[in-house]
């Protein structure tokens, strides 16, 4: 019995929902023709009856009977949005095509990255290769070679480990580092250098090295870490600028002598493990995810090559190098395409659009902060003066991505969405605003797309399954989890994991769309609309992302549970307005007779000397009665709905952390306006 007013459209497959309703009405009826119509599509048997009976001819009634289909389909609702989305589908296939061609001759030559960097020593020694804006320090591409030449070479003198970690800030050492210290297979973990005390020792631990490479400015954060008994006394640690005269340390410096080439090693080549990059995934502490040599040259090429980065680029570097996305897909530009780097430190949202001048920058990155962070500054000639064209990376917000576009001249916005260790990465090709990415609209494409958008439960953030155990894979309308279908046989399709084997079996799923499949699970969740364009809506799992950094809250939990004065605590992201990302949320229980002001600033101490900046958590609420699991913790979800609106706290006193004296502060209704309206804005 069809319900009245709803109008019937024909799916091609039992399981997916009418794209006609945009997924928000099931199929009344289910057959083989998509998007027809029982009454158009008899009409159209009619007419090719008639036509027939005319003409007779076997070759007429075909050429007909192909004409009146293909017009059928063009003048349906999913034809005409197909035939719109044609232009970008056919781009999208030629530069799937192109990087496939490449990452294919890559596995031919089968060299590792080095020689990619090599070839632009060979080709340009004399072009700028990095520049570091602070130090004014510049680097020709025969000089950055022969600096990591020294490192790989005083390397050689002083230990035979295979792996190091890398604790710097931004700066042409770091970069020089890891790239030499390649040439003999060693491999680097990227340290963030943000990180004190437990964050910090556990980066170190799961590495598994004893050797430490860092900075005089980041010495004292080590040691105090080693001081309290988190890291072993006997940890090896060499600083990359003036010695400090501590005995605990040594300065690698004097032995930075031998620019020369290094012995190749032959046991290393594109397959090989290059470096171990941190991430916190949706699942808990940071991970150090195995990045070989072919997956680095595959990031930094494939993302090269869909936002039409040259090897004449600028590009002006001011996100943190330990991560992928200034580590690979800005200063991946130059090892592979042999661009230059314009290296900050740290980011100024005051100088950004001066130095990008002076530097002559013509590209540059950018999270959802940083676009913020500049549109917040006051007007200056310098913001229009500048030779910037591209900026890439993720989190523009569609609110002021026409508004930053326009304010600063940028002819074109990159946004992409991937994620350091997964195998599932897309990118928005054609400048559509607010999309990190497409999925092509046709069914029997979409069925060959190695990546998925499959159905959760949004309470529990677990994946839907259907009678037969096997994931509801979405349409265009909904919104589900972004998954990579694993296959052991392609290299850009495997998923490389973690050094920890049992952090990689939590990112794997089986049984997703047939029984016995394979798929990474990447714990995003992305919303698909009617023309096949995805948007990031929010974080799965065990993290948030505040500030541009992924932060775990089992992290964070596990920095209050010392704490005697709590009875239950649970940490969650919550949304503030106009900020992207979440912001970290305390919900804590207290024990009876504490002082309640007193448990805040014991709080607030412990975070600080705990953790970075940026995972201190914004809000704090204890919670006088609150609802439990099973197992006695607290419900995050009923929490997170609250958010920290004391309208829907009720009686529970709530905290904002006040960064200036590194403090909580009550949080009342008119705060809670200033931060919602950005009159409050420093969180």
């Amino acid at each position: 019995m069809l319900k009245e007013g709803v109008n019937v459209h024909f799916d091609i497959s039992d399981r997916w929902e009418c794209v006609k309703t945009a997924g928000l009405i099931n199929c009344l009826i289910k057959c083989n023709i998509c998007e027809m119509g029982l009454t158009s599509h008899l009409v159209d048997v009619a007419i090719i009856l008639v036509l027939c009976v005319l003409f007779f001819q076997y070759e007429n009634w075909l050429a007909i009977t192909l004409i009146c289909l293909l017009f059928r389909y063009f003048s349906s609702d999913i034809g005409k949005r197909g035939l719109k989305t044609l232009p970008r589908d056919l781009k999208g296939l030629a530069l799937l095509l192109r990087v496939k061609w490449t990452m294919h001759q890559g596995f031919k030559r089968n060299k590792p990255l080095h020689y990619y960097f090599l070839d632009h020593v060979k080709q340009h020694p004399n072009k700028e290769c990095v520049v570091e804006v602070e130090t004014g320090r510049k680097f020709t591409f025969s000089q950055l070679n022969g600096l990591a030449n020294k490192y790989a070479n005083a390397y050689k003198k002083v230990s035979n480990e295979k792996q190091i970690a890398i604790f710097l800030e931004n700066s042409a050492d770091f970069f020089a580092c890891w790239l030499g210290l390649s040439k003999l297979g060693v491999i680097t973990a990227w340290i963030n250098s943000n990180l004190k005390a437990e964050p910090l020792a556990h980066s170190i631990k799961v590495a598994k090295t004893d050797i430490v490479l860092t900075s005089t400015s980041l010495l004292p954060t080590l040691l105090k870490t080693i001081d309290s008994g988190l890291l072993p006394q006997n940890l090896i640690i060499y600083t990359i600028d003036k010695p400090v005269d501590n005995g605990r340390s040594k300065s690698i410096q004097d032995l930075l002598q031998d620019p020369t080439e290094p012995e190749p090693n032959n046991d290393i080549n594109f397959q090989s493990v290059l470096c171990y990059i941190y991430t916190s995934g949706t699942t808990g502490n940071p991970k150090p995810a195995i990045i070989k040599h072919f997956r680095y040259f595959f990031i930094a090429m494939g993302s090269g090559k869909s936002f039409g980065v040259t090897p004449d680029e600028r590009i002006y570097i001011t996100m943190p190098m330990y991560h992928s996305a200034a580590g690979i897909l800005g200063i991946g530009q130059v090892v592979v395409l042999g661009a230059t780097a314009i290296i900050r430190k740290k980011f100024s949202a005051r100088n950004f659009w001066t130095e990008a001048r002076d530097h002559q920058c013509t590209a540059s990155q950018y999270i959802g902060e940083i676009c913020r962070y500049l549109l917040a500054q006051p007007r200056s000639k310098a913001e229009r003066e500048h030779s910037i064209r591209l900026m890439y990376g993720n989190g523009l917000r569609p609110e002021i991505w026409k508004e930053f576009v326009e304010r600063f001249g940028i002819r074109k916005i990159g946004e992409l969405y991937g994620s350091t260790e997964g195998n599932s990465n897309i990118v928005n090709i054609n400048n559509h605003i607010g999309s990190c990415g497409f999925f092509p609209i046709y069914p029997f494409l979409t069925a060959l797309y190695p990546v998925r958008l499959v159905k959760v439960n949004p309470e529990t953030g677990e994946l839907l399954r259907d009678e037969n155990g096997l994931c509801i894979s979405c349409r265009p309308g909904d919104t589900g989890e972004m998954v990579g279908m694993i296959k052991k046989n392609d290299p850009l399709l495997r998923f490389e994991g973690y050094v920890n084997k049992d952090d990689t079996d939590k990112k794997v799923i089986t049984d997703v769309t047939r029984k016995g499949d394979v798929v990474f699970s990447s714990g995003d969740i992305l919303y698909w609309d009617q023309y096949g364009y995805l948007y990031f809506k929010d974080r799965g799992g065990d993290t948030y992302r505040w500030r541009g950094e992924n932060v775990s809250t089992m992290e964070v939990e596990g920095v209050l549970q010392p704490l005697m004065q709590i009875q239950n605590a649970t940490v969650f992201g919550v949304e503030v307005n106009g900020r992207e990302g979440r912001a970290g949320m305390i919900g804590a229980t207290l024990n009876t007779n504490v002082d309640i002001q007193e448990f805040v600033d014991v709080a607030a101490k412990r975070l600080c000397d705990n953790l970075a900046a940026y995972a201190i958590p914004v809000f704090l609420r204890i919670c006088k009665e609150v609802e439990t699991t099973g197992t006695f913790k607290l419900k995050k979800s009923a929490l997170q709905k609250d958010g920290f609106d004391p309208a829907k706290c009720g009686a529970d006193p709530l905290f904002y952390f006040d960064y200036t004296a590194k403090t909580y502060k009550p949080l009342d209704s008119d705060m809670y306006n200033m931060i919602q309206s950005g009159q409050y804005s420093k969180i």
